[in-house]
């Protein structure tokens, strides 16, 4: 082979190498990371399907600059904080690589009816996403979370930043008003317990001293203590009941104070429930009735209280 014609052959094997760079280059270029594209200034209702042959269905909806969530009849307020960071998620997903775009694979990375979260936003009329919420998985070696979106009619599975993605399968009780008790702790005077015959018992608070029965000082520490936990408490688990109308009464507090409008009752009854045997309700927060064990929201409020009788009972 003369001179000549090896500097053809390189040529041509030049030409070769650098058309597949270029190729490759074009490719890589061509892949765009934007999944969907929303306005987080204009984003004003999300939707969220939860995965299952039932799925639990609600909505973010927001009038003005304030938000509520939104589930069948039930409207409850939601926190702005909260739902404007769930746009913030959404305008900043990035798909990381593409995993998949064969459906034979996509239960591999949960996309599916029975597995996957469903997640619709609308800016005024229009739809700007549709979202497949599948998997999330956490690398112990790179201590680094990722999970798996597609667009809904798409083939693509994307991989994006794990973390940015978990707020996008949101549940409607997220956003509902746990607390029992609204009042300042500073601001309680009167304690009153009522069993569910005759009986009852109460503490009130005269010159910065809690007294039970208006005579006898209970240890203010202790006392302190408890109230503390009484005026955060939160409940952990709702109810599906709507009411409390039929139940069976256990007992109830009734709390009394400066700047409150009126008292505070909250109610214990029994539940036909052998592992959370209480539903608690209380009248500032009139829209839930939560469930609870002997651990739980019912010993913070009932028996955390008993020590301060005289009795202890």
């Amino acid at each position: 082979m003369n001179n000549r014609t090896l500097l053809i052959v390189f040529g041509a094997c030049l030409v070769i190498f650098f058309g597949a760079k270029l190729l490759k280059g074009n490719k890589s270029s061509s892949f765009n990371d934007e999944i969907i594209k929303v306005d987080s200034a204009r984003v004003d209702r999300i939707q969220f399907i939860s995965p299952g042959n039932h799925p639990d269905e609600f909505e973010l909806k927001k009038n003005g600059s304030d938000w509520v969530a939104v589930k069948g009849d039930m409207s409850v307020p939601a926190s702005s904080q909260n739902a404007m960071a769930i746009v913030s998620q959404l305008s900043r997903l990035k798909a990381m690589r593409i995993v998949s775009k064969d459906v034979t694979h996509y239960g591999e990375y949960e996309i599916s009816d029975s597995l996957a979260s469903k997640v619709k936003v609308w800016e005024g009329k229009s739809q700007v996403a549709d979202l497949e919420v599948g998997g999330f998985r956490f690398d112990q070696n790179t201590r680094s979370a990722f999970s798996f979106l597609k667009v809904a009619k798409k083939p693509e599975v994307y991989e994006v930043d794990g973390f940015l993605s978990m707020g996008l399968k949101a549940r409607f009780d997220q956003f509902r008003d746990k607390k029992l008790v609204k009042a300042a702790q500073d601001d309680l005077t009167l304690l009153e317990w009522t069993g569910n015959g005759t009986s009852k018992q109460s503490i009130s608070k005269e010159d910065g001293v809690w007294n039970y029965a208006g005579m006898e000082a209970v240890d203010s520490t202790k006392f302190k203590n408890y109230l503390t936990g009484l005026v955060s408490a939160q409940g952990n688990e709702f109810s599906d009941l709507k009411s409390t109308a039929g139940l069976s009464l256990l007992e109830k507090v009734t709390l009394t104070g400066n700047n409150m409008t009126e008292p505070t009752v909250i109610s214990a009854f029994a539940a036909q429930d052998t592992l959370k045997p209480f539903l608690i309700a209380s009248s500032a927060n009139p829209d839930a009735v939560f469930k609870s064990d002997s651990n739980g929201l019912y010993k913070k409020i009932f028996l955390d209280l008993r020590p301060f009788w005289p009795n202890g009972k």
